[in-house]
């Protein structure tokens, strides 16, 4: 697995706040008339999955035990994490494991979300092809996508919690493409609130419910304002947080 980017410490809650406080008030005098895109449609922002239902990849069982041992989730999240830093070996090689492991996971998804993953791993190849490392990380962000809202590898925690882990790091690739795709990071991140609105109310931590609310409020002012730095704080602060999100709900299961 590759490193994973998050903080290894948030910042305390009256900080962030406070950032928060600063970032709206700049967004609010420099983009009042604007309102909030929508969430990411399902769709890639620049195509959309064909019409006809191409084939999963296919690929011997002895290789994908070899290369793709685990769920395939898993491969999409790291190639995500490794799109803007791998060397163009790692990147073949993690390419190839979403791939051993979609010839095998992909079975378990409905056959539109099977269309629209093989219409994925095209993207990867030609954004691998391209060395587009920004179409790259959100088309395998969208392959992450497609397994966990079919419930696949999300643990004890509900699907919204995999699909707030999407938004950010599709909130992520967005702030490291050049130039930043500030409306799609609108977009994830408005998509990010309704998901946390369709679970708040099961989070009785009470610390962790309100840092997570601080948290999107600030994604979504930084985004606004365009403030890349601040942007980046709340996105690290918001995977980090999602993780101990998995943590409340794990202890909670049952």
């Amino acid at each position: 697995m590759h490193p994973n980017p998050r903080l290894n410490a948030i910042a305390a809650p009256s900080a962030i706040t406070a950032l928060v406080a600063i970032v709206l008030t700049a967004a609010g005098c420099q983009k009042a008339a604007e309102t909030p895109s929508a969430p990411p449609a399902p769709a890639a922002p620049a195509s959309t999955a064909p019409a006809a239902t191409p084939a999963l990849p296919v690929v011997a069982d002895a290789e994908i035990q070899r290369i793709a041992p685990m769920v395939a989730p898993e491969y999409f999240e790291t190639l995500t994490e490794a799109a803007f830093t791998d060397t163009p070996a790692q990147l073949d090689a993690a390419i190839a494991s979403a791939r051993a492991a979609s010839s095998r996971d992909g079975k378990r998804l409905p056959a539109p979300a099977q269309a629209e993953l093989v219409h994925r791993l095209e993207q990867i190849r030609q954004a691998r092809a391209a060395d587009n490392r920004a179409d790259l990380a959100i088309a395998s962000i969208e392959g992450y996508r497609l397994f966990v809202s079919a419930g696949i590898n999300v643990g004890s925690a509900p699907v919204e919690v995999a699909l707030l882990d999407y938004s950010g790091f599709r909130y992520g690739a967005d702030l490291a493409a050049t130039p930043t795709r500030w409306d799609d990071a609108r977009a994830a991140s408005a998509f990010a609130e309704t998901r946390w609105a369709a679970i708040q109310s099961r989070v009785t931590d009470a610390a962790l419910k309100s840092r997570f609310a601080v948290t999107l409020a600030g994604m979504k002012a930084a985004a606004d304002a365009e403030d890349a730095g601040l942007a980046a704080q709340f996105n690290r602060a918001e995977l980090d947080q999602v993780d101990e999100l998995e943590t409340f709900f794990a202890r909670h299961a049952g």
